[in-house]
């Protein structure tokens, strides 16, 4: 595994989903929730990429994405109040599944290249 290629997937994925932050006036924290958007995408892909090897096909890499990002997701929505904040979930929980899957899918296709 090249391990600074799965950091970089991950850590462009996750910037890319925590750049959409500052899109919501209302945040006042944008800073720091696009550092953890970018941290938790490193985790992912770090994660996605132990779990894989040399030959692992491209559905377990989008399987295991799929699986650590919707973790990792479940942990931030449940942080941020669970559903006692319920407008955040179709972000939170899709933005971590969709971004997770990506990442599965790059890892597996690049990351032992």
């Amino acid at each position: 595994m090249n391990i600074s290629l799965v950091l970089g997937i991950g850590a462009v994925v996750g910037a890319l989903e925590g750049v959409t932050i500052f899109f919501a006036p209302e945040e006042p924290y944008k800073l720091e929730i696009f550092l953890a958007a970018t941290l938790k995408g490193l985790f992912v892909s770090l994660l996605t990429g132990l779990s894989l090897t040399t030959q692992s096909l491209w559905w377990q890499g989008l399987s295991y994405g799929l699986l650590y990002g919707l973790a990792l997701a479940l942990i931030v929505f449940l942080a941020k109040g669970g559903f006692g904040n319920a407008h955040d979930v179709p972000y939170v929980l899709l933005g971590g599944v969709v971004a997770g899957v990506f990442i599965g899918l790059l890892v597996a296709g690049f990351g032992f290249s």
